[in-house]
């Protein structure tokens, strides 16, 4: 086992160092032993490819966790943050979207059962839960748009 490639591998994918406490404990149960020096030689050059500004976004856009090791932790922050910000964005918008979806099948069924109801009590009962549906319907693609499409700010100035 190469330790200079473990810790490359592990720096590039932004753990922590105390992975090789982990090591230490797992191989000192079969009798190995960690060369933590050459893990950390490696660890560093993986670190220098993981903290990279630039590849911050898509980090964070991926949804991946940071666990605050950079170096040059401000401007690797930023980037990921905003990248950060549009995933979980994203993922707000998708559970919404599955919530109008589960929405509309249950307006479907009751206007069904509504149809197929003898019953003047009961199709009332079905009316009334049709009508809590939609509101809860309407409620829903409201903050869907809300987040999709949030109000701009356009500030003009007219010479000094």
């Amino acid at each position: 086992m190469s330790w200079y490639n473990q810790g490359y591998q592990d720096g590039e994918q932004g753990k922590t160092q105390s992975a090789t406490r982990d090591y230490q404990k797992t191989c000192g149960e079969y009798g190995l032993k960690v060369d933590e020096a050459e893990w950390q030689r490696g660890y560093a050059k993986g670190l220098e490819l993981y903290c990279i500004p630039e590849l911050a976004y898509s980090k964070g856009r991926e949804g991946s966790e940071y666990l605050g090791v950079c170096p040059n932790d401000t401007s690797f922050l930023t980037q990921f943050e905003r990248g950060r910000k549009e995933y979980l964005l994203e993922q707000r918008l998708g559970e919404l979207q599955q919530e109008l979806e589960r929405t509309e099948r249950s307006i479907h069924q009751l206007d069904q059962q509504i149809r197929g109801e003898s019953d003047s009590r009961q199709r009332d009962y079905y009316r009334a839960q049709r009508e809590r549906a939609i509101r809860h319907y309407e409620g829903v693609y409201r903050d869907y748009n809300r987040l999709r499409f949030p109000d701009r700010v356009i500030q003009f100035s007219f010479g000094s």
